[in-house]
């Protein structure tokens, strides 16, 4: 599958690209997509959803959903979904399981219109193998950061397809 990676100099910079990546997928259609953002605590992920929330015309708070554990957007052409798995507990597949059926997932999962984007994807097995694309964020340097995309399906692909000929 596709991979592309990107320098980041600053938290504007990630947002300002993150706006950029959102409105480029935006003209790929109205299918769902699900995202895993990847990285260490403070690595940006909840910045990267703020910059696409931002890029798409939301002006509302954004808090980080470590506590509530979703928080969902309606826009004007689509659903936001940022979820946060951080705090799902233990290694048991079968709890973590349903603790993500608790939180009403499924509800959103193909719907068209609907960008589920995960914090944490790798907590749960079943999460991850649904992501169209997954998003890392490693650090670079004190305000840098090294920005990977990386498209697991063919919507995935789709997307990153998008952005290629956006940029």
């Amino acid at each position: 599958m596709s991979e592309g990676i990107l320098y980041i100099d600053s938290e504007l910079s990630l947002k300002t690209r993150a706006g950029e990546v959102a409105r480029a997928w935006l003209d790929c259609g109205s299918e769902s997509l699900i995202i895993g953002l990847r990285g260490d605590l403070g690595s940006g992920k909840t910045t990267w959803v703020r910059g696409m929330l931002e890029g798409l015309g939301y002006t509302g708070r954004v808090p980080s959903p470590t506590y509530t554990l979703v928080e969902s957007y309606p826009l004007e052409m689509l659903t936001l979904v940022h979820i946060d798995l951080y705090r799902l507990n233990g290694s048991d597949e079968s709890k973590i399981a349903a603790e993500i059926e608790l939180l009403g997932l499924r509800d959103w999962f193909g719907k068209p219109g609907v960008w589920l984007l995960l914090e944490w994807p790798e907590r749960s097995p079943q999460l991850v193998a649904r992501c169209d694309l997954a998003i890392f964020l490693d650090y670079a340097g004190e305000q840098g950061r090294k920005l990977g995309l990386r498209a697991l399906t063919p919507r995935g692909e789709s997307a990153l397809k998008g952005l290629a000929e956006d940029t």
